[in-house]
């Protein structure tokens, strides 16, 4: 059996939280997708993403914050 490539390393503690679920994948490119899922949920964010807000939304004129 080959020798698993390591990972690159989540950002912060994340790192070791995420490492425990590297036995799930077998790919390096889900283990790394994972830890930037991961570090994409706990960004903060402008506003609400949520696919109830994306539906509502659309370009104003005049807005005072960007577009979506």
């Amino acid at each position: 059996m080959t020798k698993r490539v390591a990972c690159p390393v989540a950002p912060g503690p994340l790192e070791a939280y995420a490492a425990r679920f590297d036995d799930v994948f077998s790919a390096l490119a889900q283990r790394r997708g994972f830890r930037e899922y991961l570090a994409g949920l706990l960004a903060p964010r402008d506003r609400n993403k949520t696919m109830t807000c994306l539906a509502g939304a659309g370009p104003v004129v005049g807005a005072v914050q960007a577009g979506v």
